[in-house]
C-alpha cells in the first residue's frame, strides 16, 4: 500500500470516528450554532422495564364468551393466549414485554412505550376475526353496523388461520397497507376463497362488525397476502393488531393497567456509559502499551465498533436494552477484544520465529482466522438459539450480543488489519519494535537473518505445482 492511500483511508477513518462520536453523544438545542434539534442516537435507544420503567395491564377472560370445549380445557388455552400475546409484542418490537399468568389473569408489562394504551386496548378489545364473500350495500362507511356477509367457502375462515400481520410501506402509492401472512392450513383456506371470489370483493370481520371488503384480483396461494387502502401507520397498525388479535384462543378485557416505575433509573444509566467508557480507555491504554502501533490500530477500530455499535442498538427494531442486555455489550466487547490478541500474540510468534514484519504480519492474521471464527461461530450460535426459545428477559441479551459479536468480527479481522497495512507504509523493516515485535539478541545472527528474509521473500513468490494429491516437480510465479 502506498504512503497516500494509507493517508487517505487513516483520514477518512478519523473524520468518521469525529463525527460518529459527536452524532452518538451530542445533542443539540434549537438555537445552539444555528442548527436544528437533534438528539444523540445514543439517546434513541429503547430501554427496558428495569432501565426506563413503562406499563402493565391485567386481563381476564371473557367468560361470557367461553364454549363448554373451552371451559374444560381452560389452561391450556390460557397458555396458548399467552404465548399469541408473546409473539404478537415480540413481532410489533416489544421484545422486552413480559407475559404472566396468576389465578386466571393475564398480565401484560410493556417497557419504553409512548402511547401504551393503543396496543392494550387493542389486545384487550374482544376479537373474533373471519373473513366472507362481500354483499352489496356495505360498500362506503366501513363502520356499518348492518352491512351483512355470508359465508361462502366450505371451511370457516378464522383468526387461528393468520400465522402473522404487519405493516408494510408501499412506495408506488405512497400509502401503508397490512401483509398477512397464513398457517399452511390458512394458505390452503385462503386460495380456496380468493380463487372462489376472484374478480369480487371479500369483506372482514372483526368481533361480526363489517371492517373493510378489499378486492380479489386473483387467487392468492402463496400463503401471504396485503390489504392496501388510503392508510396512514398507525391506522394500519391498528387493523394489524386487531386482525392478530383476532387468532388469540380465548377472548380478553382489561381489569386494570397502571405505570411501573425504573428499578434502577437514569442515575444508573450514567453510572453504567462512564464506567464503559473508563473501560474502554484503560483497555485501549493496556493495548497500545502491550502491542505499540499494533495496539493503536486495535484501539481505533475497537472505538470505530462501539460507535458502530451504540447506532445499530439505536435503530435496530428489536432491541430493548436490559441489565441482561448492557451484559451482552459487554461480553461482546470482550470478545472483539480477545480476537485482537490472539492475532497479535501469534504475529509475534511468527516473527520470533525469523519471518520479516510483512510476513509476520500476514501469517499471523491467516494463521489466527480459524480458531476466531470457531470460537465467535459457537457464540453466534448459542445467541441465535437465545433469541428463539428464550424468555423475554434473555431474548435481549441474545440480541445485542448477535450484533455485537458480528461487528466485532468485522472489527477484528478487517478494519484492524487494514489500519496496521496503512501504519506499515510509514514504516520499514528496522522498526519492527514499534509494533510491539522484537526478537532476542542471540536469536539469529545477521547472515542467519538476512537468510532467513531471503527464504520467506522466495517463498512468498514460489509455491510448488500440485495435481491432486501428489505434488510434482516445477514451479509457478
Amino acid at each position: 500500500m502506498k504512503k497516500w492511500q494509507s493517508a487517505v483511508i487513516l483520514t477518512v477513518l478519523a473524520i468518521l470516528i469525529i463525527f460518529g462520536s459527536v452524532f452518538g453523544f451530542v445533542s443539540l438545542d434549537n438555537g445552539e450554532l444555528g442548527i436544528k434539534d437533534y438528539t444523540a442516537y445514543i439517546k434513541n435507544i429503547s430501554l427496558g422495564l428495569d432501565l426506563s420503567g413503562g406499563v402493565y395491564a391485567v386481563y381476564e377472560v371473557d367468560e361470557s364468551k367461553l364454549t363448554d370445549e373451552q371451559k374444560d380445557n381452560l389452561s391450556s388455552l390460557i397458555s396458548g393466549t399467552m404465548a399469541s400475546l408473546e409473539s404478537l409484542l415480540f413481532s410489533k418490537g416489544y421484545t422486552e414485554a413480559q407475559v404472566t399468568e396468576s389465578n386466571g389473569r393475564i398480565r401484560v408489562e410493556i417497557p419504553d412505550e409512548e402511547d401504551p394504551e393503543r396496543i392494550f386496548n387493542l389486545i384487550g378489545r374482544p376479537s373474533s376475526f373471519e373473513f366472507k364473500e362481500y354483499v352489496d350495500g356495505a360498500e362506503g362507511d366501513l363502520s356499518l353496523d348492518d352491512a351483512s356477509g355470508k359465508v361462502k367457502l366450505e371451511e370457516k375462515f378464522t383468526g387461528s388461520d393468520i400465522a402473522n400481520a404487519g405493516v408494510s410501506y408501499n412506495s408506488e402509492s405512497g400509502y401503508y397497507e397490512v401483509s398477512l401472512r397464513f398457517t399452511e392450513e390458512g394458505t390452503e383456506k385462503f386460495s380456496t376463497a380468493t380463487s372462489a371470489l376472484s374478480g369480487s370483493k371479500l369483506s372482514i370481520w372483526i368481533n361480526n362488525e363489517f371492517v373493510i371488503a378489499p378486492n380479489v384480483n386473483s387467487a392468492i396461494s402463496g400463503g401471504a397476502a396485503s390489504i392496501s387502502g388510503n392508510y396512514t401507520y398507525d391506522q394500519a397498525y391498528d387493523l394489524a393488531v386487531r386482525i392478530q388479535s383476532g387468532s388469540f384462543p380465548l377472548v380478553l378485557k382489561m381489569s386494570e393497567s397502571n405505570t411501573l416505575t425504573a428499578t434502577l433509573g437514569s442515575s444508573a444509566i450514567k453510572a453504567g456509559l462512564i464506567s464503559g467508557i473508563v473501560g474502554l480507555v484503560l483497555i485501549f491504554l493496556y493495548m497500545i502499551v502491550m502491542y505499540k502501533l499494533m495496539g493503536l490500530a486495535a484501539s481505533l477500530s475497537l472505538w470505530y465498533y462501539s460507535l458502530t455499535y451504540l447506532f445499530f442498538l439505536a435503530v435496530f427494531p428489536w432491541v430493548q436494552l436490559t441489565l441482561s442486555g448492557i451484559a451482552g455489550v459487554l461480553l461482546s466487547i470482550g470478545m472483539a477484544v480477545d480476537a485482537n490478541v490472539i492475532i497479535f500474540e501469534r504475529v509475534k510468534e511468527e516473527y520470533k520465529s525469523g519471518k520479516s514484519l510483512y510476513n509476520a504480519m500476514r501469517i499471523g492474521f491467516k494463521r489466527s482466522l480459524g480458531a476466531i471464527i470457531d470460537g465467535n461461530m459457537t457464540t453466534i450460535i448459542g445467541a441465535v438459539v437465545l433469541i428463539i426459545f428464550g424468555a423475554s428477559t434473555i431474548k435481549s441479551f441474545g440480541i445485542t450480543l448477535l450484533i455485537g459479536i458480528i461487528l466485532s468480527l468485522l472489527a477484528s479481522l478487517i478494519l484492524t488489519r487494514i489500519i496496521i497495512k496503512c501504519f506499515m507504509a510509514f514504516n520499514t523493516e528496522a522498526q519492527a519494535r514499534l509494533f510491539g515485535l522484537k526478537r532476542t539478541v542471540d536469536d539469529f545472527s545477521d547472515e542467519e537473518e538476512n537468510a532467513i528474509e531471503q527464504a520467506e521473500s522466495e517463498k512468498a513468490l514460489v509455491e510448488p505445482i500440485s495435481y491432486g494429491n501428489k505434488k510434482k516437480g516445477g514451479a509457478r510465479l
